[in-house]
């Protein structure tokens, strides 16, 4: 295996170095010295310059697809029901039913949840990165997303009532 191939596999195995990467902020000497300890690979040279010929690569497919995210969660509409909670069982009288080989989940009125609902474009399927853009948002701020359901161009987020103002207001501040 490649040098360069041998840097991409250890790359692409951990997101975060990818994400610092394709911001600029990889000291190149100390991460070569560990993936070649980690590789076995002898020539550290080779592995520096690997990391900044993947660092173009990955900064370029970044920004297009950050992009792409962008504009689709500019055509998104929010909305924020309060008062809900989740249950493990088909409901009638469910806000949402989602069913999987596991059984059912219902959101229903009547506890202290929220869910926010997203409402995207179509080109919602087809644009990677648009819920990790939704969720690291969230998570940034320190609001746990205790359900996700997603069904096409629909997205419901379920987090606690006492954090559905601000997620609301993050996911607004990140989306416009």
């Amino acid at each position: 295996m490649s040098v360069a191939a041998k840097v991409e596999l250890y790359v692409s195995k951990r997101p975060y170095i990818k994400e610092a990467l394709a911001e600029g902020l990889v000291n190149y000497s100390a991460l070569g010295r560990k993936i070649s300890k980690e590789k076995d690979v002898e020539s550290l040279e080779a592995v520096k310059a690997a990391l900044s010929r993947y660092e173009d690569h990955v900064s370029e497919v970044r920004e297009e697809r950050r992009g792409e995210v962008v504009e689709v969660l500019s055509e998104t509409d929010l909305e924020i029901k309060t008062g809900v909670k989740v249950v493990k069982a088909e409901a009638k009288n469910a806000i949402i039913n989602a069913e999987t080989k596991n059984g059912h989940t219902s959101v229903l009125s009547g506890s202290g949840m929220a869910l926010i609902s997203l409402e995207s474009p179509e080109k919602l399927e087809e644009t990677p990165g648009v819920l990790e853009f939704i969720l690291s948002s969230l998570a940034a701020e320190g609001i746990n997303v205790d359900h996700l359901i997603s069904c096409r161009e629909d997205t419901h987020l379920v987090v606690e009532g006492s954090q559905a103002s601000e997620a609301l207001e993050v996911l607004r501040q990140r989306i416009r």
